[in-house]
C-alpha cells in the first residue's frame, strides 16, 4: 500500500498529509481539463493518485518512476484499461518516439542535474505540437516564505531561469504562479466555479460551494443591484490555528510512534541487561572460550611474532573472551539508557504523552475519629507530585470533628474530593474499603487509612511499576512512626525477618514467588496506604472472607488481588504507618487466642492457592510463636492447638494457576476465544493469567473484553525473567496456547517442561509448521483440544496416539447490551427481512459476493422489504462498500462491540466464508445464542455447528471457487429464506443450537481437563 511507501518529500504519497498534497491535486485536477481524448505521459507519478485523477478524461495515461515498489503499488491500485505504470528513468524515458500528446511532470527538475537531458527525452516522446505541463518549486522560496525544507533538492532553478529553460526548448510558454491559501469564500450559485473542494474520496469542482455554513443573498428591484459576487480571502497557511493544530497532532502522532518503538527497543534492552546470558552457556562452550581466548593473550605476548600480529592476536583474544563480551553488553545496556534519558525533546514528549494515556489513582480515605490525623493525611495526598489522583473520603459516623475537617478540604478542593458519610456505623474496616472501592473510577486504588501519612512523591515513584501489565499490586517502603508523626525503629527488622537481603532495591516477581517467600512469613504489606493496586471488580465474598478476619483480612485480600500476576516492591516509596492507642493489631488482640487462629485460617487460605514450601511455613510459625511469647498470657488453648504445624504442614494447594498463551489483543476467533474463556475460567475460582505474544496490534476494545483481575505477561517480560524460571517462579500449574507461536516460544525457545494444553484454532495450518517441530512439541504437550476436523491435517503421519486429541466446542459469553442504533434509527421498515454479515474486512470473508447477491436479490424482489447490515473494517469492506455505492438498504456499521444486539435485528446471519484458515467462526455463535438462523458456507465445521438432532439451523451453501455460481448459491439461499415459515422454524432450530455454546459450560470442561493433565503429570 502507499502508506508502506517511504516517505521522502521526493515521491508523492496522497496519506502524507502536507501541503504537497492539496498543491499537486490542484495541479492535476487543472491538468486533467487538458488532456481530455489524449495519450499522455506522468513522469514521477509516486503511488499513482495523479496519474488516476489525469486518467479519467485521457484516452491512455502511462505513469513513470524511478521506484519499483511504487510502481507495483500503483498498478495494483490504480491500474485499468487506459492507466497503466512502469519504471524508468526521466533522463531515459523507457516509450518510443512520438508516442503521446502531453507530458506532465510535476517537481520533477529540482531532483535532478541533467535539465537539458529531460527536455530533450519529453521532445522526443512527444508528438508535434505536443504540450508539457510542468512544476518545479521557486528557488528558496520553500525554505526561506513558507518554512519548510525540501529534503533532497539538486538544482532548484529561479523563475527566470525556470522560463529560459523550457524557452529553448518550446516556443511559447505561459507562465503561472501557485501558493496555498487558507481562509473563508463567498461563491455565487447557479455559476461555474473557479474553487474545488477536496476530500478523501477526491477531488470535486461544483457550481458554487457543495456544502456551505451560511447563506447569503444579495437582493434588489434593480436587476443590476444584484450582481453576483464572489470572493477568496486569503491567511498564511503556515500560521492558521487550525493547520499548526494538525501539525501538532502530526507531530505527537509521530512521537508516539518513535516513543512505541523506543519502548520496545528498552524492552529488548531490559532483557538482554536483566539475562546473565553467559550463565546460560553451557560450562563446555564456557570453558573452550576462556581457555582460548588466554592462550591468544598469551600468544599476544610473545616476542616471537611482529609487533602487527600481537596487537592482532590482542585484538581476537578480546573479541572471543566470554568475560569481557559479557561487560561489553552491559557497557552498551548503560550507555543506551543513558542516551534515551539524556534526549530532552523524547523526554518532553514522553512526558505529553504519559500525561494524554496516564493512568488515574483513586485514592480511598476511610475515618473513623481520626480528627488528629486527618489533616495530615489529605494534605499528604494532596501534595502529590503525581496529578491524576481523585480522593474519597468515607466518614463512618465520626463522633468527634471530623466532618468538619472533611467538608473544609471538600471546600477548597471541589473537583478532587468526594465525601460520603454514613448514616450508621458500618460495624467494620473492610466494609468501608468495599464501599471506597465501588466508588472509584481510577484505574489504579489507593485505600488511605485516615491516620497515617507517606512523601509528596509516594505515587510517582509507584507508578511506573504499572507500565508492566502483570504487576497488579506494587508497595513501597512503610516505616513506622508514633502519634506524634516522629519516626520509629522496627520496620526494616521486621522486613528482614520475613526475607533477608531483598529491600535495598526495586524487586518486581510474581505473587508466587513472593507468598513462598517473605510475603509467606509476613504480611510484608504491613500497612494499606503503603500499596496501590489494580482496580477491578472484587467478587462480594472475598470481601467477606476478608471481612472475617479481625487483623489478616488484608492480607488475605492482597493475596486474592495479586492473583496470578506480579507484585513490585519500590523502597523509594515511602509510607508511614502511625502506631497509636486504637490501633487493632495491639498488644490486646495478641493475648487473644482468636488471634492466633486467625494465623491458622490464613496460611490455610495461602496453601490453597500457592505451593508453600515447607521451610516457608516453618518461619512463619516460629513469627508466630514469638509474638504468642512476647504476648504473655494468651487465654485459652496453647500455641501448638491454636497454630497445629503437622496439619499446616500437610495442607495440599487445591487451586491451580492457568496460563493462558494467546497471540494477542486483535480481532479474529483465535485471539477473541482465549480471552472469554479466562473470563470463564475466573468466574469459576481458577487463578489465571495470560501470556500475550505480540503487543503491535492491540485494539483497545478487545483489550477491554478481559477482565481486569487477570494479569497479562508479554512475551518480553517472561524473556527478561527467563523463560523456564518464570513458569515456576509464577507457580503455573498448567500452560493453555491458542496458537503455535506460543510453543515455539515456550517449548523451542524456553525448553519448558510443564503441563500442556494445545487447544487448536488453525494456526498450526496457516503458519505451515513442519512435521518435525510439530513432532517435538508434541512430545511436551500433553493434550490437544480442537473444534475442526481440518486442524488435525498437520498431524497426519506423525503416529501420535488418539487418545492425545480431544474434540471440542467453541464458546462465547451471550452479551445483553444492544447495538446503539435501532431498525428505526437506520430508516429499516419492521417488516424488512434484515441479513447481516459479521466478519474481519479481509478476502475471504464473502464481503464483495454477499452485496452481489443482494443487489441480485433485490433486483428479482423489488416488493419485498430488506436490508442488510454489513459489520467489520479492513480492505474487503471498502470494496463491498464501493460496490454496494447507491443501495441505502446497505447498512456498512463498521467495527461493533455490541454483535449479540446486531444479530437481536437482525432476521439471518450471512456467513458466505471461503477463508482458507476458517473452522469454527465465532459470528455464527453469536447469531445462534439469539436466535437467528444462518446461510453460510460448509467450510471448517460451520456445518457441524450450526446442527442440533439431526436438523440444521439455517442453510449451508456449496464451497464453490466460481464467484458467480457462489453469488448465485447465496441468492437462491436467501430467496427461500424470505419465506417467513422457513424463516421461523430455522429460527426454532437456531435457538436450540444456541443454548449448547455456554462458556461457563466449556470452562467447566476445561478445568477438568487441566487437573487430570497436571494429575498425570505429577
Amino acid at each position: 500500500m502507499a502508506d508502506d511507501i517511504e516517505f521522502t518529500g521526493e515521491r508523492y504519497l496522497p496519506s502524507i498529509d502536507v501541503n504537497i498534497n492539496l498543491e499537486r491535486m490542484h495541479r492535476y485536477d487543472l491538468a486533467r481539463g487538458l488532456v481530455q481524448g489524449k495519450d499522455v505521459l506522468d513522469i514521477a507519478s509516486g503511488d499513482g493518485f495523479g496519474s488516476a485523477i489525469l486518467a479519467q478524461g485521457a484516452k491512455s495515461v502511462i505513469g513513470i518512476d524511478l521506484s519499483e515498489e511504487a510502481m507495483g503499488e500503483a498498478q495494483a491500485r490504480y491500474g485499468s484499461v487506459n492507466l497503466s505504470f512502469r519504471q524508468g528513468s526521466c533522463e531515459a524515458i523507457p516509450l518510443p518516439d512520438g508516442c503521446v500528446d502531453v507530458v506532465v511532470s510535476f517537481d520533477t527538475m529540482e531532483h535532478i542535474e541533467a535539465h537539458e537531458v529531460f527536455l530533450k527525452e519529453i521532445k522526443r516522446v512527444l508528438r508535434p505540437n505536443g504540450s508539457l505541463i510542468v512544476s518545479a518549486p521557486k528557488k528558496k522560496a520553500r525554505t526561506i516564505a513558507a518554512g519548510l525544507e525540501n529534503s533532497r533538492p539538486v538544482k532548484e532553478l529561479g523563475r527566470g531561469e525556470f522560463e529560459a529553460l523550457l524557452s529553448r526548448h518550446f516556443n511559447y510558454v505561459s507562465m503561472h504562479g501557485q501558493v496555498i491559501g487558507f481562509g473563508s469564500v463567498i461563491a455565487p450559485e447557479g455559476q461555474p466555479s473557479v474553487f474545488l473542494e477536496t476530500n478523501a474520496g477526491g477531488v470535486t469542482s461544483a457550481s458554487g460551494i457543495e456544502k456551505p455554513m451560511y447563506m447569503i443573498a444579495v437582493a434588489s428591484d434593480d436587476a443590476s443591484g444584484s450582481r453576483a459576487i464572489g470572493g477568496f480571502f486569503s491567511q498564511d497557511i503556515q500560521s492558521c490555528e487550525p493547520v499548526l493544530k494538525h501539525v501538532e497532532l502530526e507531530k505527537e502522532k509521530w512521537f508516539d510512534s518513535v516513543i512505541d518503538d523506543i519502548d520496545q527497543i528498552s524492552q529488548e534492552v531490559k532483557t538482554l541487561q536483566n539475562v546473565n546470558w553467559v550463565s546460560r552457556m553451557s560450562l563446555l562452550k564456557l570453558l573452550r572460550g576462556l581457555v582460548y581466548s588466554r592462550f591468544l593473550y598469551k600468544l599476544s605476548e610473545s616476542t616471537l611474532f611482529s609487533e602487527r600480529r600481537r596487537k592482532r592476536l590482542l585484538s581476537s583474544a578480546k573479541k572471543r573472551d566470554p568475560m569481557l563480551l559479557s561487560s561489553r553488553v552491559a557497557e552498551f545496556c548503560e550507555n543506551y539508557y543513558t542516551r534515551i534519558n539524556k534526549n530532552k525533546e523524547l523526554l518532553a514528549n514522553r512526558s505529553l504523552r504519559d500525561a494524554r494515556s496516564a493512568l488515574r489513582v483513586t485514592a480511598i480515605v476511610p475515618n473513623y475519629n481520626h480528627e488528629a490525623y486527618l489533616r495530615q493525611r489529605l494534605d499528604s495526598i494532596i501534595a502529590q507530585t503525581y496529578p491524576l489522583i481523585d480522593i474519597i473520603v468515607l466518614d463512618d459516623c465520626s463522633t468527634d470533628g471530623s466532618r468538619a475537617v472533611i467538608e473544609s478540604y471538600v471546600k477548597k478542593h471541589p473537583e478532587r474530593i468526594q465525601a460520603i458519610y454514613n448514616e450508621e456505623n458500618s460495624g467494620g474496616v473492610f466494609r468501608q474499603w468495599q464501599k471506597g472501592h465501588a466508588k472509584a473510577t481510577g484505574d489504579l486504588v489507593w485505600i488511605c487509612e485516615s491516620d497515617d501519612f507517606c512523601e509528596p512523591d509516594f505515587v510517582e515513584r509507584m507508578i511506573g511499576t504499572f507500565s508492566d501489565s502483570s504487576v497488579m499490586i506494587a508497595f513501597g517502603r512503610i516505616e513506622f512512626v508514633d502519634a506524634g508523626g516522629k519516626p520509629m525503629e522496627g520496620m526494616a527488622q521486621y522486613r528482614e525477618e520475613s526475607e533477608p537481603g531483598i529491600w535495598n532495591s526495586r524487586l518486581v516477581r510474581p505473587a508466587s514467588t513472593w507468598f513462598a517467600g517473605g510475603f509467606g512469613v509476613k504480611n510484608v504489606i504491613a500497612n494499606v496506604g503503603g500499596s496501590i493496586w489494580r482496580r477491578f471488580d472484587i467478587d462480594d465474598s472475598v470481601w467477606e472472607t476478608a471481612g472475617g478476619y479481625k487483623v489478616m483480612g488484608d492480607w488475605f485480600l492482597y493475596s486474592v488481588i495479586a492473583g496470578g500476576g506480579q507484585i513490585a516492591y519500590e523502597p523509594s516509596a515511602k509510607s508511614y504507618f502511625r502506631i497509636h492507642g486504637s490501633n487493632t493489631s495491639g498488644a490486646s488482640a495478641q493475648s487473644k487466642p482468636e488471634y492466633y487462629q486467625e494465623y491458622a485460617r490464613l496460611m490455610a487460605a495461602l496453601k490453597a492457592r500457592w505451593d508453600i514450601p515447607a521451610e516457608t511455613v516453618r518461619k512463619f510459625l516460629s513469627v508466630c510463636r514469638n509474638v504468642y511469647d512476647n504476648a504473655g498470657a494468651v487465654s485459652g488453648d496453647p500455641f501448638d492447638t491454636l497454630l497445629p504445624s503437622t496439619n499446616l504442614m500437610s495442607l495440599p494447594q487445591t487451586n491451580i494457576h492457568v496460563l493462558i498463551g494467546f497471540l494477542g489483543f486483535s480481532f479474529g476467533g483465535g485471539e477473541i476465544f482465549p480471552i472469554n474463556l479466562a473470563n470463564a475460567l475466573r468466574r469459576q475460582g481458577v487463578m489465571v493469567s495470560m501470556l500475550q505474544m505480540q503487543t503491535e496490534d492491540d485494539h483497545s476494545d478487545v483489550r477491554r473484553m478481559l477482565h481486569s483481575s487477570i494479569p497479562v505477561y508479554t512475551a518480553n517480560t517472561v524473556r527478561g525473567i527467563g523463560i523456564r524460571k518464570f513458569i515456576e517462579s509464577a507457580g503455573v500449574s498448567i500452560i493453555h496456547s491458542h496458537i503455535a507461536s506460543i510453543e515455539a516460544f515456550l517449548l523451542e525457545e524456553g525448553n519448558v517442561s510443564a503441563p500442556y494444553i494445545a487447544t487448536l484454532h488453525g494456526s498450526y495450518e496457516a503458519m505451515q509448521i513442519n512435521k518435525r517441530k510439530i513432532a517435538r512439541w508434541s512430545a511436551n504437550i500433553d493434550e490437544f483440544a480442537y473444534t475442526a476436523e481440518r486442524n488435525l491435517t498437520p498431524f497426519e503421519g506423525l503416529g501420535l496416539p488418539a487418545t492425545k486429541f480431544k474434540k471440542v466446542r467453541n464458546a462465547m459469553p451471550l452479551d445483553v447490551a444492544d447495538y446503539p442504533k435501532s431498525r428505526k434509527d437506520l430508516e429499516i421498515a419492521d417488516d424488512a427481512v434484515v441479513f447481516c454479515l459479521v466478519a474481519r474486512g479481509i478476502e475471504g470473508k464473502g464481503w464483495q459476493e454477499a452485496v452481489s447477491a443482494y443487489l441480485q436479490l433485490r433486483a428479482r424482489h423489488p416488493d419485498v422489504a430488506m436490508a442488510m447490515l454489513m459489520v467489520g473494517e479492513g480492505p474487503a469492506a471498502d470494496a463491498a462498500k464501493a460496490m454496494a455505492a447507491g443501495d441505502t438498504t446497505i447498512h456498512f456499521l463498521g467495527y461493533a462491540k455490541q454483535i449479540h444486539g446486531i444479530y437481536r435485528m437482525s432476521d439471518v446471519a450471512l456467513i458466505p466464508t471461503r477463508f482458507p484458515g476458517e473452522s469454527y467462526p465465532l459470528c455464527l455463535i453469536q447469531a445462534l445464542q439469539v436466535g437467528v438462523p444462518c446461510i453460510a458456507t460448509d467450510v471448517g465445521e460451520i456445518r457441524n455447528m450450526s446442527e442440533i438432532n439431526g436438523q440444521q439451523a439455517g442453510i449451508i451453501l456449496p464451497n464453490l471457487s466460481d464467484n458467480d455460481a457462489f453469488a448465485a448459491e447465496i441468492t437462491h439461499a436467501m430467496e427461500q429464506i424470505l419465506s417467513p415459515d422457513v424463516r421461523g422454524e430455522l429460527a426454532k432450530q437456531a435457538t436450540l443450537a444456541g443454548a449448547t455454546y455456554n462458556i461457563d459450560d466449556l470452562a467447566a470442561d476445561y478445568i477438568q481437563h487441566y487437573r487430570a493433565v497436571a494429575a498425570a503429570r505429577s
